[in-house]
């Protein structure tokens, strides 16, 4: 075995069953120190990880496990990080889950589900690199690609390299653009969660007319 996918399996290994802080001194402490720390060091920082890293990886068990009836599914995560310093990585992003912005980085994935495995294939990461000035005056960065892009354009990339029928997500990314994406351009179908707010036409005469009714029945 190469001897930098070893390290990366060991360090794989350590991340899943290390019940405390993550530290390249506590990961050679777990090899008994017959590994050195600095050599876990090196491996995280002598290459960018990516989407392309990550699917040289999974391609293999993906064609193994492919099916025409396969998922792919997209998740919208941050991991919080409110100590480290802020970057154009590191920065505060709103976190529907807890609501209120956290600090920490916030990345894109996109999960391929087939055969009973699932395997992720595509990651992308939000960096705030756009200085704006928002309305108290005060000098904040925004992303100058959107999230609904890096979907659409994540999205595009994993028709290229998978077979599969449904797109999954959350009420995220339920536009209409998305789904028109997903279905005209990528011939896929989708299942998406929408928020009570959203309305629809209910017939394409309603739709040319601009008549829209809400989905929640009680708001009719």
């Amino acid at each position: 075995m190469n001897v930098k996918n070893l390290l990366r399996d060991i360090y794989t290994d350590y991340l899943l069953v290390c019940p405390s802080q993550i530290t390249a001194t506590g990961l050679s402490a777990f090899t008994s120190h017959e590994i050195c720390h600095d050599k876990f060091t090196y491996l995280l920082s002598s290459e960018a990880f990516s989407s392309k890293s990550l699917w040289e990886n999974v391609k293999p068990m993906c064609h193994e496990t492919k099916s025409s009836d396969a998922v792919l599914i997209f998740d919208d995560s941050i991991e919080e990080k409110k100590y480290t310093d802020s970057n154009e990585l590191m920065q505060w992003h709103y976190d529907h889950t807890v609501g209120r912005c956290v600090k920490g980085v916030n990345f894109l994935t996109a999960l391929y589900h087939s055969n009973e495995m699932s395997l992720p294939v595509c990651v992308d990461f939000v960096r705030k690199t756009k200085p704006v000035i928002n309305k108290k005056g005060e000098l904040i960065y925004k992303s100058r690609t959107s999230k609904n892009q890096m979907y659409r354009d994540m999205l595009y990339q994993s028709c290229y390299n998978l077979d599969f029928k449904y797109v999954l997500n959350d009420s995220w990314f339920s536009s209409a653009e998305n789904m028109g994406y997903v279905y005209k351009v990528c011939n896929k179908h989708f299942i998406m969660a929408l928020k009570e707010n959203r309305k629809v036409a209910l017939s394409k005469e309603d739709k040319e007319n601009g008549v829209y009714v809400s989905i929640n029945p009680h708001c009719r």
